[in-house]
């Protein structure tokens, strides 16, 4: 009978656990939805022109991201993950060839930085542009 007790009493706090970390991550979502402006990339010391970064928006609607270069759209509705509760934050993007595109990433009020791996490569550990992995820093548009 105690032996029963232990393992409902123990499953009982995993599942408040998981619905802690399911509403971390809902949260988390809810506060990465709407339109980013790139106001800062670099790779390898190396970083586009002030023109082009400013021509670069990134829109996150629901658990999808689309990037937009001016007019044109190279990236529609691609499907990301998060987990807000690893440090620092971290995100998968699934291309939709099936490859990954691993990051990790900072949310700081209206700026989101991110520290973004080559596709199929290990996930930064760092905010370093080191091993190929490119530093984004954007900030929110608002109205």
């Amino acid at each position: 009978m105690r032996y029963s007790v232990l393992v409902l009493t123990l499953t009982a706090g995993w599942s408040l656990g998981a619905d802690d970390k399911a509403d971390a991550i809902k949260t988390e979502w809810d506060k990465l939805q709407g339109t980013w402006q790139l106001v800062s990339v670099e790779t390898e010391g190396k970083a586009p022109s002030e023109d082009l970064i400013k021509k670069i928006r990134v829109v996150i609607s629901g658990r999808k991201h689309t990037v937009h270069v001016g007019d044109q759209t190279p990236a529609k509705d691609i499907p990301f993950a998060i987990d807000p509760s690893k440090t620092p934050k971290e995100a998968t993007d699934t291309l939709p060839d099936g490859t990954t595109i691993k990051s990790i990433y900072e949310l700081d009020g209206d700026t989101l930085k991110s520290c973004v791996a080559p596709p199929g490569k290990d996930r930064p550990t760092k905010f370093e542009c080191k091993g190929g992995n490119t530093v984004r820093v954007f900030k929110r548009v608002r109205g």
